[in-house]
Formats: structure tokens, sequence, C-alpha cells
């Protein structure tokens, strides 16, 4: 009711209701659905944080796995050079070069020794074997799976010897030839000088699902350097046969939660084998909408993966009862909108908090704990916006790890790892001021700015030596027979306005481009002074 001079009108009370109801019909649609729309956009975020969570604890023991397979496939590179130095190989000096390997290698099933014999060649070598082992005969298996004499072929590769021999004679003088998938393995090991692994083969120690894999290391006579040669000179192979479960035990075994189904698939020949699963994958308690697939490197010519997937219990565990609470507090406090919105800031705060935390972890380079490239450029840009202002002094010292790939190439990614770790450590403990900022570059490059230093080629040579004095091997250096580093130090000494960061960068890539090109292992500085350039070499070849 509502008074217009002295005339009093009455609105009809159904007009009042039906625009209430309608109001809050209306009201109630939009906020339900503006919480139902929120209460689904939580969920959809934390099933991408369950699943980056997820995806990211499944890499780091995708990681550990790798690395355990590859220094077990060293193993074999270990033992090669006293197989191919031994004038002879018996079962004494068979046994004295395994025994000890084998007690320290769970994962390592067998360890054989299989010369390539021809067939002229069998009958005086079935009888030197059989003296040494009474009963030696070459064998391999018929249609059905059972052992009998080897037919007649070109060539044969028994297994001479084997430790542990107790749990594997039924292998003394098998003929691995006589097997598709091991002579494939063989020939190509033996053309290309290199270790090849065969697909899986059933470990009787194993479970049914689980399965092993035999790893060829060919020996040669002299170091033969092309096709030809290692064909001439192939004369026996090194064999490794390795548990897959074992492996996985090793490495990951005790972090691997029973929500959790990891699965090492081999993919080298198109459809997926199955080499080792960490529980049942046929049951239907797994997830497989979050599977996760991730490659493993190169093992020994083999394309493997890890293959990981959710329990659905796994999933339910992780999830919070925020979504529910949500839509629920919508529609019983639709009116309270003032304290969500108050909720709702102060959780983007912390979020926000969170991000800025990532965003300086992200400065930094995860192996060696320095600055990565990203906060060099951002340093390096201020420190030269600073001495353009105040005129100061600013060196830069470009650090490479001289032939540093053929140690990635000849020990390994685990040991090129810990020597980068190594080499950043040194680096760091030169740089003593809290003004100056080393860098990992990018790979085995390293970065150190330094503002307002007097003697930077003095920094750098003792960077040099610290690097030197850390004795790291390196017998495939061309430099020296340990780890050496080259550096390039570019000086500006009084700043000008055409020059940048950039201009900086290039000058001391061109001086350790020189300090590489005079022979490594050195030092050479390039100052600039009011459009005056001088060049010094420092002479810091290491003995």
């Amino acid at each position: 009711m509502f008074e217009i001079g002295h005339l009093v009108w009455i609105a009809p009370r159904d007009v009042v209701s039906r625009r209430a109801i309608a109001f809050l019909v209306l009201f109630t649609t939009v906020g339900i659905a503006c919480f139902g729309w929120l209460a689904l956009s939580l969920y959809e975020a934390e099933t991408d944080a369950i699943d980056r969570g997820f995806r990211s604890r499944v890499n780091q023991q995708v990681t550990l796995f790798e690395r355990e397979v590859l220094l077990h496939l060293e193993i074999l590179h270990a033992l090669k050079p006293g197989f191919e130095t031994a004038p002879t190989v018996d079962y004494e000096q068979f046994d004295r070069l395994t025994r000890n390997v084998l007690k320290r290698s769970p994962a390592l099933q067998a360890l054989a020794w299989a010369p390539r014999v021809s067939r002229s060649e069998l009958e005086p070598f079935q009888a030197r074997l059989a003296a040494e082992q009474p009963g030696f005969q070459l064998t391999e298996r018929n249609g059905g799976g059972d052992i009998k004499p080897v037919d007649p072929r070109d060539w044969y590769l028994p297994v001479a010897y084997i430790q542990p021999l107790a749990t594997n004679s039924a292998a003394v003088g098998f003929d691995l030839a006589s097997e598709q998938r091991r002579l494939a393995a063989s020939i190509e090991a033996r053309r290309t000088g290199k270790l090849v692994a065969t697909a899986g083969v059933r470990l009787v120690q194993e479970p049914a699902n689980q399965r092993g894999f035999l790893v060829f290391m060919p020996l040669y006579h002299g170091e033969p350097s092309n096709l030809t040669e290692r064909l001439q000179q192939h004369y026996a192979y090194l064999n490794g046969v390795f548990r897959v479960g074992e492996l996985f035990r090793q490495s990951i075994g005790v972090t691997v939660s029973k929500n959790v189904l990891l699965r090492v698939l081999d993919r080298t020949e198109g459809e997926p084998e199955e080499l080792f699963a960490s529980a049942d994958p046929g049951l239907e308690r797994w997830n497989r909408e979050f599977t996760y697939v991730q490659p493993l490197a190169d093992i020994a010519g083999r394309d493997w993966v890890i293959e990981a997937m959710p329990s659905n219990q796994y999933l339910q565990l992780r999830r919070g009862s925020l979504p529910i609470l949500v839509f629920l507090a919508g529609l019983v406090l639709l009116g309270m909108l003032n304290v969500y919105v108050v909720v709702t800031l102060r959780h983007n705060r912390e979020l926000n908090a969170t991000k800025d935390q990532l965003e300086r972890i992200s400065l930094t380079d995860s192996l060696t704990g320095l600055a990565n490239r990203r906060h060099f450029d951002e340093f390096l840009e201020t420190e030269w916006k600073r001495a353009r202002r105040q005129g100061n002094r600013l060196s830069l010292i470009m650090i490479d790890i001289d032939h540093f790939k053929q140690y990635n190439d000849e020990y390994g990614h685990p040991a090129g790892d810990h020597c980068l770790e190594q080499v950043a450590q040194a680096l760091d403990s030169v740089v003593g001021r809290s003004t100056d900022l080393v860098a990992r570059y990018g790979g085995e490059e390293f970065a150190l700015v330094l503002p307002d230093t007097d003697d930077a080629t003095g920094v750098a040579e003792a960077c040099r030596e610290a690097v030197e004095s850390l004795r790291i091997p390196h017998e495939y250096s061309r430099v020296a027979d340990i780890i050496t580093i080259s550096a390039g130090v570019y000086t500006v000494e009084r700043p000008e306005s055409g020059m940048t960061a950039e201009s900086i960068t290039e000058k001391a890539d061109e001086a350790l481009y020189q300090a590489k090109e005079r022979g490594r292992n050195q030092v050479v500085t390039v100052a600039r002074s009011s459009g005056f350039k001088s060049e010094k070499p420092v002479k810091t070849q290491g003995g």
C-alpha cells in the first residue's frame, strides 16, 4: 500500500507475492547456478592438483628406477676390460672376475661367457669344455620347449661359463643363437659394439607375470673402429641376465603405495610388452582415466616406459569435502555472500603467496642449487642498469667444462650430474660477496656476474684452480686426465649508453671461445674502457 496525495492505493496481494516469488526463484536459481559452478570448478581444480601430485611422484620414482637399471648395465662395461685383456678365459678366470659382482648385485641373476664357435670348431670346443665340466654338451630347445642337442648350423653361441652355477646350471651349454630374440640381440651387439638387450624373457625365479632380460656385451680382439673390423675381431659375448622385479624393488619398491599400479613396459617392437607390474593390472580398482606414461632413457637399445595408474581409493583419500560444502553453504547461506567473499579473498591471498613462493623457487637450478638462466638474465640486466647509472665497473665470466660431452657419454648421465654438482659447489665457494651471482647458464656452462670487481681475471683463475683441485677423473678429455674448465672474462670499465646486457654476454662468450681455441683449461680476458679494447689470455694450463 502506498499514498499519492490524499489517495491511498492498495496493491493486489497476489501481484506482490508473484513478484517476490519470482525474485526469490530467480535469486535462488542464480545463486544455485553460481555456487554449483563454483563447486564444480573447485572439484576440477582439486582433480588437477591430485593429478599433478600423482605425476610428480611417479616422475621421481621413474628417475630412481632408470638410474638403477643404467647403473646395473654399467657392470658389464666395468667387466669388459678384464675379459678382453685376459690371454684366455677359463672357468677359474671367469669365476674370479664375476664372483664379487654377483654378491653385490641381487638384481643380476647371472653372468655368462659365450664364445662364437664355428661348425668346424665345435668338436674340439666341446671336448675342451667337457674336460673342464664333465657332461658338457651344446643344447637347444625344440618346438615343445624340451632340451635337445643342437642342430647343425654355421656357428653357435654356447654358454660356456655361468655364475652363480648352482641356480643356472641348466643354462650351461645352451646355444644362445638357437633362439630368435637372443640371436637378433647378439647380431646387433656384434655389429655396433654396443650393449644390446633382448625383449623380456621368462625367469624361473620370478612370479608368472614378471620377466627378466638378457644383455649382450660384445668382446673383441683389439679395438675395432668400423663395422668390418668389428665383424672380423669379434670372438665372444659377456652376458648379463637381469631381474626386472628386483631392479624395481631395489630402486623404488619401498616407496610404492598399494594404491598405485606401476608397470614396466617394453615398446620396442610395437605392442607394449609387460616386464613387471607392482600389482595385478586386471583389477577393477584402478582408475584408468588417470593413466600416466613416462618414457625411460635408452635401455641397451630398448624403448622402455613406466605406466602408472592410481586406484579409486587413492583419489578418494586425496579428495576434500570443500566442493560439496561450498554448494550446500550456498543453498543455505546465500544471504551471507559478504562472508563468503571475505573467505574467498583470503583464500586467493594464500594462493598468491604460494605462487610467489613458487616464483622464487623457479629462479633456482634444481640440480646444482645455483641461480638458473632466468635468474641470471634478470640479475645481469639489473646490474647493467645500475652500473650505467653509477658509472661502476661490471664484469661477466662465462665458464664451460672442457669436453663434458665425452664425460657424459663415457661415464653416464648420473656421473655427469654429480660432476656438475661438484663443479657448481667449487665455483660457489670462490665467490664470497653477496653482491655477486653464480649461475648455471645451461648444460655444462656457468656464468658469474661480478659488479664493481677489481680483479675479475683473478676470480676466474681461482675458479679454474678450484675445479682443477677437485681432481675429478676424465680420461676421455683431450686437455688433461681430470675435469678442467675454460673461462672467458669481459669487463666494462666505464659503461656506455650504446651497450646492452646482451652485448656483454656476447663479449664474454667470445672470450670463452678464444679460451677453447687456445687449448682450453685457461682464462681469456677482454676489457672495454671508452672504446679502447684490450685482450689478454691468462696461461693456466693444468698439469
